[in-house]
């Protein structure tokens, strides 16, 4: 009985069109993988849309790639695309359930799009699978804030601090938790903490200025406010915290410096505070803050 011999010329284009097959996949995934690459470049940039492609070329060759559909959902979610962030968070999750960082995203994005409660399962589910995330109790808090749970809150940016002391925004949130609380002194010791860890923070040293005009520290909070003006000049709230302390300690020409300087960084906010600040009103007698305050209102109704 003869053995069946394989014609070695068949065997032959069987094993070559096997190798094109498999160089083929091979190129394609070495393609999407320097797509995806190049995509996390862009996005540190900050070229957001020439990330986008970059995302939108994997997708097309390997739709389920959970980690691009999840960096895609982030892209998104910087260009304030935050509905379309929430669908692409939702197909990484749908491939890969236990995907931390797109829970994670798709509850920030929710957060934008005020479904708090939404966002509050969310980063619920991220705990679960990463408890030491310290976004993940950080943007907790910020959505418990939102709602004024600050108990809630102030527990959450613990746990962040927790993990991560060094995160001076958990430092400034869970300051103003604890105002919104009337526990003053536990506030003003946590903005100290922030401005500690970032010295430069211009919005830490307003809100550490308003919690001192508060207490009546009046110089320390003219001292908080100058601090922040060393940081960042054009500083509406800054101006502002001036011009009341100058009011409250009586030095009507120095107020309306400061209340002039506010005007001239920010007009149409400073005309909404205007109507609503009664310690600033007595100046509305005031020649040079008249014609200021003339300005604004005819750029506010331009016709």
């Amino acid at each position: 009985m003869r053995a069946h011999r394989r014609n070695p010329s068949v065997q032959s284009r069987t094993s070559s069109t096997t190798t094109l097959e498999t160089d083929s996949l091979a190129d394609s995934l070495g393609f999407s993988e320097t797509f995806h690459r190049q995509g996390r470049a862009l996005s540190e940039l900050g070229l957001y849309e020439r990330a986008l492609t970059r995302y939108d070329k994997v997708l097309g060759q390997d739709p389920d790639n959970s980690a691009a559909w999840c960096d895609r959902g982030y892209t998104l979610e910087k260009l304030g695309r935050y509905a379309e962030a929430a669908f692409s968070f939702g197909e990484a999750i749908a491939r890969h359930p236990r995907y931390a960082n797109a829970w994670l995203g798709r509850g920030i994005v929710y957060g934008q799009l005020g479904e708090v409660e939404q966002a509050l399962d969310c980063f619920k589910q991220t705990l679960r699978l990463a408890p030491k995330d310290y976004r993940a109790w950080y943007n907790q808090g910020r959505i418990f804030q939102t709602l004024r749970r600050y108990s809630e809150a102030i527990e959450s940016f613990d746990q962040a601090l927790d993990h991560k002391p060094q995160k001076h925004q958990a430092w400034y949130h869970r300051a103003a938790c604890f105002m919104a609380q009337n526990r003053w002194i536990e506030a003003l010791n946590s903005i100290d903490v922030a401005l500690t860890v970032k010295p430069t923070c211009h919005y830490a040293w307003n809100y550490r200025g308003g919690l001192l005009q508060h207490l009546g520290r009046l110089d320390e909070a003219i001292a908080c406010f100058e601090q922040s003006l060393g940081c960042r000049h054009e500083n509406l709230d800054a101006h502002w915290g001036l011009a009341r302390c100058y009011q409250y300690q009586g030095d009507r020409e120095r107020s309306l410096v400061a209340l002039m300087a506010a005007f001239e960084t920010n007009p149409a906010r400073c005309l909404e505070r205007w109507s609503l600040d009664s310690v600033l009103q007595p100046l509305a007698s005031e020649p040079r803050l008249q014609v200021l305050l003339s300005q604004a209102n005819a750029l506010s109704c331009p016709d």
